[in-house]
């Protein structure tokens, strides 16, 4: 999984966007050689990189190479994917990102999810429609600690996984299901309490006591793989199930260096029909589709970049088209790393069974309307 997920508001004031007046043709040049990073909610991260050297266009090497995808799923989440970018332009992911240095506008992404909503099977399958209809953008992840630490050959990407974490659970606490899924209280209940403090009974004693409604009580165990996943599928006595998805964060920062209750940064849930991604609490968000859609860095690389991962396998090089519609505490920022929806599952055994072909280290490609 990738990390504490969704939702950072606010917007920062004063990004740069594809429209932005520039001062001089030389402050121009310098500026789409130094993207500034964003972090969570859109705000600045810290740091510089060079957008022409993370995505290159160039001819697809794909003579040969079959596409992998299912595709009226992929024309479902290119749909999803342009609703909610029209529904929602002043959203901090809702914008070009960095792909603004390239000279790509917020018209050629919409016509590109566009014209993948729309395309027939045999299309969506055929990498050489896929190379005449799109501008193929080489991701080379930015050389550094990150790639470093994730032992990342040069060129390579790393691919993981998330799922639906398909849980028994209870109405009520009992032995073994003593940890429970809380409904976002508003504020200022929120912001208030760390992980440890909620698991220690912030919300069952003293003046926090019954200000956030339990939805389900879990083991521990799955109270944090829920949260690190985004979304649970809990299974009560009698054979109802609930599908609940994070909804709101207490605000503090993901670390990654620290697991279960060491981990301050706290999610709260909500129940919904089918799994969701990228969104605002309490407002609108997009869908996620088992195999098609990826979890990464959307303030950099703006929602909605239609992403192609290739790599190798017994019959020759396999394409899989995925669109960016989600994203986690991982990738604020991360340029070296897409996180795989798979689907619904009672394992992260099963997760990886069932998607044993796919490697952890990719090549990938971002997809940009000609």
């Amino acid at each position: 999984g990738s990390g504490g997920w969704r939702q950072d508001q606010p917007r920062s004031a004063g990004r740069r966007g594809p429209g932005a007046t520039l001062p001089c043709r030389m402050l121009l040049v310098g500026l789409a050689l130094a993207w500034e990073l964003s972090g969570p909610g859109g705000a600045p991260a810290g740091g510089r990189v060079d957008a022409a050297s993370v995505f290159t266009a160039q001819e697809p090497s794909w003579n040969g190479a079959a596409v992998s995808t299912d595709p009226a799923a992929v024309r479902a989440a290119a749909a999803d994917a342009l609703r909610y970018l029209r529904a929602n332009p002043t959203d901090p992911a809702s914008n070009v990102g960095m792909f603004s240095e390239l000279g790509v506008t917020v018209d050629q992404v919409e016509q590109t999810l566009s014209r993948l909503a729309s395309a027939a099977d045999a299309q969506l399958t055929d990498p050489a429609w896929l190379a005449a209809q799109f501008t193929y953008y080489r991701w080379t992840p930015p050389p550094g600690a990150r790639a470093s630490k994730l032992g990342l050959a040069p060129g390579e990407l790393r691919l993981t996984r998330y799922l639906v974490v398909q849980v028994e659970g209870r109405a009520s606490p009992e032995p073994g299901f003593d940890q429970a899924v809380y409904a976002d209280p508003g504020e200022p209940w929120r912001s208030r309490f760390t992980r440890r403090q909620v698991m220690e009974g912030a919300y069952l004693r003293g003046d926090g006591a019954g200000k956030a409604e339990p939805l389900a009580w879990l083991a521990e165990a799955h109270v944090h793989d829920a949260i690190m996943q985004g979304s649970v599928e809990v299974s009560l006595p009698g054979g109802a199930r609930r599908l609940l998805n994070v909804e709101a964060s207490n605000g503090i920062p993901y670390d990654g260096g620290k697991r279960g209750r060491d981990q301050d940064r706290y999610w709260y849930f909500e129940e919904v029909p089918e799994p969701r991604g990228y969104g605002q609490p309490g407002g609108d968000h997009t869908a996620i589709g088992a195999g098609v859609t990826v979890a990464g860095d959307v303030y950099n690389l703006g929602l909605g970049r239609v992403v192609v991962i290739e790599h190798p396998s017994p019959t020759g090089t396999v394409l899989r088209l995925a669109v960016l519609t989600d994203t986690g505490g991982a990738f604020q920022p991360n340029l070296s790393q897409l996180d795989w929806f798979g689907g619904a599952f009672p394992t992260h055994q099963a997760l990886y069974a069932a998607w044993k072909d796919l490697p952890e280290r990719v090549r990938a490609g971002v997809l940009v309307a000609k």
